[in-house]
């Protein structure tokens, strides 16, 4: 039987009981990459292997004369990547990559966003009936859980627009918050 020898990294990670995995781990970070080019360069990303997250929401879009569905894009100009440090550093030299987006004075290259803030943007969007909607600037409420309707067992945030409608925000670190209205009786 004809077995190859393992690699120096691979003896290196078995000898410390680390897989390749656990000692680079990935994480979600945010780029901004140029205006109504989001579709295809999460495309050309995929195409390239690179984990990526574009939150879209359909919407029905209605004329005249016609009705249509319609795929919007709810934070314009930016991708959810999933990279390890290496791949951080290959994926900064994409000319469709503007920048990455970190805190202001943080000393490294991209803000890490934990994996249940995309989580839990993800349910969001796939849940909400009413339009999602993203905001840099809310005056955080009281921690909420739905308990009917289509968001149903979902917690988040609450902003008061007015008596009878309520507002549930996630929150993106270094982003905002993406926001959807839900009727006061749902809470």
């Amino acid at each position: 039987m004809n077995v190859s020898p393992l690699s120096q990294k691979e003896i290196s990670s078995f000898a410390y009981g680390t897989s390749d995995s656990e000692a680079r781990p990935k994480h979600w970070v945010a780029v901004l990459v140029q205006m109504n080019t989001e579709k295809k360069i999460s495309e050309k990303l995929n195409k390239l292997g690179i984990e990526n997250y574009l939150p879209i929401q359909t919407e029905t879009h209605q004329w005249s004369d016609r009705r249509k569905k319609v795929e919007r894009v709810i934070i314009p100009m930016v991708i959810f990547l999933r990279i390890t440090k290496e791949e951080e550093i290959i994926v900064r030299d994409f000319s469709f990559i503007r920048k990455f987006v970190k805190n202001p004075g943080s000393k490294e290259l991209a803000t890490h966003i934990p994996d249940k803030q995309i989580q839990s943007l993800k349910y969001l969007l796939e849940n909400s009936d009413t339009a999602v909607y993203f905001t840099k600037h809310l005056k955080i409420g009281d921690t909420v859980k739905i308990a009917r309707g289509p968001l149903k067992g979902f917690k988040g945030k609450v902003f008061q627009v007015n008596d009878s409608t309520k507002i549930v925000a996630i929150r993106i670190d270094c982003l905002g918050y993406a926001c959807v209205k839900i009727t006061k009786e749902f809470l």
